[in-house]
């Protein structure tokens, strides 16, 4: 299972997440709309977990990249660094926000599975994102020296949650991410249910 990948679609919305970071960081709301009325189909809300997802593939993709959309790149990273150091505890209480409001999300998820492993099967890519983006959110607090101990009980109980769902299987997103997300860290993207 395959799905596209677009650098130029991932880029965009990092810019436009992090014109809006200040604003976000300042603000009550844990996902906030940042497309406007004609994007509000294609800009997923803005999150500092959707947007360190999109942070580390393009940074680690940075060699694909043409040089106009890696100096847009350097660009939107430093709007991040600035923010993320100007407001580091508003930035701190966020990321410790979002990881229990994602976790409390794929929770649902693990119920429905139990009841229609039709419906599981669909829903599965939208949950091992979701995974991913508490993921990317762990690393970060890592790499900021951010206190996780917190967290680790909860992301604990929901992988053991999910290593019953998925077999093993091949990559299900794009084989240009795959080097991004290696099995070892990232094993709920490889397979799934009613994945062979």
């Amino acid at each position: 299972m395959s799905t596209k990948f677009d650098l130029e679609r991932d880029l965009s919305q990092l810019e436009r997440m992090t014109e809006n970071l200040s604003e976000y960081l300042l603000g009550a709301a844990l996902y906030m709309p940042v497309g406007g009325f004609f994007r509000a189909s294609t800009m997923p809300q803005l999150t500092l977990g959707a947007l360190l997802l999109r942070r580390r593939r393009l940074s680690e993709l940075r060699s694909d990249l043409k040089r106009a959309q890696a100096a847009r790149l350097d660009a939107a990273l430093r709007l991040h660094d600035q923010a993320q150091t100007e407001w580091t505890l508003h930035y701190e209480q966020k990321l410790q926000r979002e990881i229990p409001s994602r976790l409390k999300v794929m929770r649902g998820f693990f119920a429905d599975c139990s009841e229609s492993p039709r419906d599981c099967a669909a829903a599965y890519p939208v949950e091992a994102l979701r995974r991913t983006i508490v993921q990317e959110i762990l690393l970060a607090m890592d790499d900021f020296g951010y206190d996780a101990s917190e967290l680790a009980a909860p992301v604990r109980q929901t992988d053991m949650a999910l290593r019953r769902i998925p077999r093993a299987g091949e990559f299900i997103w794009s084989y240009r991410l795959e080097s991004v997300y290696p099995r070892e860290r990232f094993w709920w993207l490889y397979g799934g249910p009613g994945v062979n």
